[in-house]
């Protein structure tokens, strides 16, 4: 399966825009991924290794609202990451 990122999550996985692993689930790819590059599991995940509320995940470009660490993946599976941004004025 395979990340994409764009923005600001670019920089943890030195400037990467796909990045493959090999998962059964959302957990073992998260675990993978993080793995390789230490930056991202802070910037993704809170301390008790969920995805951080700010971030919004979409598998094959459907929103996944809940993501659960034992959601099945496949080789052909896109995972992406989305930053809420906050501001105003």
């Amino acid at each position: 399966m395979t990340f994409e990122f764009n923005g600001m999550l670019l920089r943890a996985v030195d400037d990467q825009r796909t990045v493959s692993v090999q998962a059964a689930n959302l957990q073992e790819a998260l675990t993978e991924l993080t793995s390789r590059f230490p930056r991202a599991k802070a910037i993704l995940l809170d301390n008790s290794g969920q995805l951080h509320q700010a971030h919004r995940m979409t598998l094959n470009g459907e929103l996944i609202p809940r993501p659960d660490s034992a959601l099945p993946l496949s080789e052909g599976d896109r995972i992406e990451f989305h930053t809420a941004i906050a501001g105003g004025g």
